[in-house]
């Protein structure tokens, strides 16, 4: 009974699934130049350590408002979830999103750490103004 209630919650546990960034709101920064997009994302999903990857149609699509342009680097705004509060700093590396937040001892060496896997993200957005070529 109990090995049988063990693997159900291992099961629900590796049900949940990655997070995932979707970006729906993009703009061109310039009617001009369209190669520097301002985009609006958000998650869905638990974060997974390393960083949780740009989906829906992908880094260039949801970056840079184009398959045909590749984001080359991205200003962010910090991130806040919707259903807890909780704020992460962002680190940009390509194809993925890497979130920060306050270690549980600062003054011992390291101010931010990278948030735990498994964390709810759900509802998580951030702001970020994108350059592309």
């Amino acid at each position: 009974m109990i090995r049988a209630a063990c693997a159900l919650v291992l099961a629900c546990v590796g049900a949940a699934g990655a997070a995932t960034w979707t970006c729906p709101r993009r703009t061109p920064a310039s009617p001009v130049n369209p190669n520097v997009v301002v985009v609006h994302c958000i998650a869905s999903g638990t974060y997974t350590a390393g960083g949780d990857p740009i989906g829906g149609g992908g880094p260039n699509t949801e970056l840079c408002n184009s398959e045909n342009r590749i984001p080359i680097d991205a200003v962010v705004s910090t991130a806040a979830s919707a259903t807890t509060g909780q704020g992460y700093l962002i680190a940009y590396k390509p194809n993925a999103i890497l979130l920060l937040t306050a270690s549980a001892a600062p003054g011992t060496g390291q101010a931010l750490v990278e948030l735990d896997p498994g964390v709810a993200i759900d509802g998580a957005t951030f702001s970020a103004l994108v350059v592309c070529k």
